[in-house]
């Protein structure tokens, strides 16, 4: 039995993921803000992960009450057509789908490196998009919603090679699904809601999506982060994950979190 703990895990892909490994026996865990939402036989924690202590809290509980953490699943995302800050003072997509996945990564990585083939999955954009808007991370100006995801997303690929550079036992895996018929969770605006309308009539069944995933999941190799799209290896973009680009944006982090 292995113990498996989804961000966004009750919903899409990340409960996708949870009723598959609790069909394995595995022990899930899941973590958001609607317990009813929770696949039943997880274990749900509710958590705004928009907020640094927040993840702070929930590392403290995983750490108290886990031995080790097998998978660990990054996958929380809620879009917003308009901009707006947490009470950290962060844009939310950049608080949300990276510094959350910054905090939990490397706060769970004593967790990860008790198992015996642990695994990290980034639902993060698989760093295909072209390089971080280093002008930009907070997204201050020109802010349109789904392509504020998007970049936010971008800056996973220089997570992850931060991140096996610092922990280079634990393989971490980057992901794009695709379009996958998924709520989207979100605050949308009339424009927004009919094209998200659009994106879910057309996009593929959340379980084609975790089929896609289940490889990769099982083959990651330590020493270098490991990137797929919609169940194909794809090279890391070079403008996205150099270990220049690394080091500055974990310097940059360190700064956010200090403030």
């Amino acid at each position: 039995m292995r113990t498996v703990v989804i961000t966004g895990g009750t919903d899409g892909v990340g409960r996708g993921l949870a009723r598959t490994h609790l069909g394995r026996g595995d022990r899930v865990v899941t973590v958001g803000t609607d317990k009813a939402k929770a696949e039943p036989g997880a274990l749900f924690l509710r958590a705004d992960l928009e907020l640094i202590d927040e993840n702070r809290r929930l590392i403290d509980r995983l750490s108290a009450e886990l031995d080790t953490i097998d998978v660990l699943v990054l996958g929380a995302r809620f879009q917003r057509s308009r901009r707006t800050e947490t009470a950290d003072g962060s844009e939310s997509n950049f608080a949300l789908s990276y510094l959350s996945r910054f905090l939990l990564s490397h706060g769970l990585a004593g967790l990860l490196g008790r198992a015996a083939d642990p695994v990290v999955l980034n639902l993060g954009g698989a760093g295909r998009f072209g390089p971080p808007r280093w002008d930009a991370l907070q997204q201050r100006t020109r802010y349109q919603g789904l392509t504020a995801m998007v970049r936010a997303g971008i800056l996973n690929a220089a997570l992850a090679v931060d991140f096996v550079g610092r922990h280079p036992s634990i393989p971490y895996v980057l992901n794009f699904p695709g379009t996958v018929a998924t709520s989207f969770a979100g605050g949308y605006d009339e424009a927004e809601a009919a094209q998200i309308g659009r994106l879910r009539a057309t996009g593929k069944p959340v379980e084609t999506a975790v089929g896609e995933i289940l490889p990769f999941l099982d083959s990651g190799a330590p020493g270098h982060p490991v990137a797929s799209s919609e169940g194909v290896a794809i090279p890391l973009d070079p403008q996205a994950s150099s270990p220049a680009d690394a080091r500055r944006l974990h310097d940059y982090t360190r700064e956010v979190l200090a403030r």
